[in-house]
């Protein structure tokens, strides 16, 4: 085998490995897929580095660790998946911007969660490529 080879299958097996992870949680899914999707276009031949970068995509995360700004997936307790914007963290609740409900999508809007009720959340990180490689600036 080959080393492209074996990027190609470690490429596939971590995408394989991502989708049945998030199966349910069509936000991650879509993060991971538009991610996937800008590495390749910008360096298709680096399957290796796009095996590596995936997998930052979807991390779980803490309500300690959540930042304004951040874009996250919630699962509740009750199992409904929300995605949006973090606005607001209080001592009652996440209150979420440009939000999305899953199992019968629906735009919410803005909602604020009682933190009582998640079970688990996820922080969505776009353009890992430019983070954890970036491209130096052209030279003048």
């Amino acid at each position: 085998m080959t080393f492209e080879q074996s990027d190609i299958q470690k490429l596939v097996e971590e995408i394989i490995g991502l989708l049945e992870r998030y199966r349910d949680d069509p936000g991650a899914l879509e993060a991971i897929s538009s991610e996937l999707s800008t590495m390749y276009q910008r360096i298709p031949i680096y399957s290796g580095i796009i095996a590596s970068l995936i997998l930052t995509v979807v991390q779980p995360v803490t309500l300690e660790q959540l930042k304004e700004g951040s874009e996250i997936t919630i699962v509740l307790k009750d199992d409904r998946t929300f995605i949006g914007k973090v606005a607001q963290i209080t001592p009652d609740g996440i209150k979420l911007v440009e939000c999305m409900q899953f199992e019968r999508p629906k735009l919410c809007g803005e909602l604020t969660l009682p933190k009582g009720e998640v079970r688990e959340i996820r922080l969505l990180t776009r353009g890992v490529l430019d983070k954890e490689r970036p491209t130096p600036e052209p030279q003048k």
